[in-house]
């Protein structure tokens, strides 16, 4: 490796890495207990169908980023598959193991939730139906073994160790007590052909029951719904749609940066730190942006004032709210404002 240098910037060294990571896991500790409350207890009724399945998003979502934070810690030496497990779990292996399998879980978590959007608005009369079941099991049994492969084919580790050194000579002497550098494998093929594998089973039926989705709310004249679910489900459609492309923003620069870096075999220890910082906050990002883009209630508990949005008229109407009332309040901000569009939002003030 001819462009690699000694890195003595803080930013590059294990003790930021520690930090950060102990830092994030504070911060998700109450982000957790408060979605878990929100979910649970704030969940309207006519959502009861998809509580559950939020829940487990929020679970899984939680405990991948709990893994990376504070179980596994890794501080990893791209472009090798190498690096140290500072977590409190030493065992690099098995902490590999856990990071992948809770994030293809969480991964089929989200892939439920939509399949569940799609299924309770058209897909109870088709073929759907009987194999729906089964697909979820094989697919949740699936999830566990994804990964195992590479972790069967471990190289020897003092070997390997000395290839790694040979191969990033610039790599400080770092020495951890009972900590050991560990190597998952010294080439790429197994461990991207497990990953690989594990998208070719998410990504396309994520893609289908988006599109099958958006097609039969926006495009299709089949459906018939009112006008307030047919607004509702667009906004959740065009909701859906901007966390999708969220997402893809959010996991573009990294692991682009670390695919550039794998091809070009180029070592730079402060973008290895923050690659895996970024890509461990991913969950609990995309996490809150599924709850608040299904559930409305996630992100307007105990709200006193109007709320002006960019979204479609949605209307928190407890009994004590009548429907009148609202479109008078409705227009009367849409008059006083001159406002010539249909956003905004009405929230009953919390007693």
């Amino acid at each position: 490796m001819e462009d690699c240098s000694l890195e003595a910037s803080y930013l590059a060294s294990p003790d930021f890495m520690i930090l950060a990571c102990h830092v994030l896991a504070g911060v998700q500790f109450p982000v957790f207990i408060f979605g878990t409350y929100g979910i649970i207890f704030k969940t309207p009724p006519h959502m009861a169908n998809v509580k559950w399945l939020l829940l487990n998003t929020h679970f899984w979502s939680s405990l991948s980023d709990s893994i990376i934070c504070s179980v596994a810690l890794p501080y990893l030496f791209i472009p090798t598959l190498a690096g140290f497990n500072l977590g409190v779990m030493n065992n690099p292996g098995l902490a590999i193991y856990f990071i992948v399998t809770t994030t293809t879980c969480s991964g089929v978590s989200i892939l439920a939730i939509y399949e569940n959007r799609y299924y309770m608005l058209f897909g109870r009369k088709t073929w759907w139906r009987h194999f729906r079941k089964p697909y979820f099991t094989m697919v949740y049994l699936l999830a566990p073994c994804m990964f195992l492969p590479p972790l069967f084919n471990v190289p020897e580790q003092e070997s390997a160790r000395n290839w790694v050194l040979r191969s990033i000579p610039c790599l400080p002497n770092y020495t951890f007590e009972n900590r050991k550098m560990y190597v998952l494998a010294l080439d790429f093929m197994l461990p991207v052909g497990c990953v690989m594998v594990e998208l070719i089973i998410l990504v396309p039926p994520f893609v289908t029951f988006l599109s099958l989705t958006f097609w039969n709310i926006w495009m299709s004249d089949a459906w018939t719904a009112s006008k307030q679910t047919v607004c509702l489900q667009k906004a959740f459609t065009k909701g859906v749609t901007v966390q999708t492309v969220y997402e893809f923003f959010i996991l573009f620069v990294p692991v682009c940066t670390i695919i550039f870096m794998l091809v070009f075999w180029h070592h730079n220890q402060i973008i290895n730190n923050f690659a895996l910082l970024i890509i461990s906050l991913n969950g609990r990002f995309q996490d809150k942006k599924i709850h608040t883009s299904f559930n409305k209630n996630f992100r307007t508990i105990r709200i006193h004032y109007i709320t002006l949005t960019w979204e479609c008229l949605c209307v928190s109407s407890p009994s004590s709210f009548h429907l009148p009332k609202q479109q008078q309040i409705l227009e009367n901000v849409k008059s006083r404002y001159g406002l010539c569009t249909n956003t905004i939002m009405i929230v009953e003030p919390a007693p």
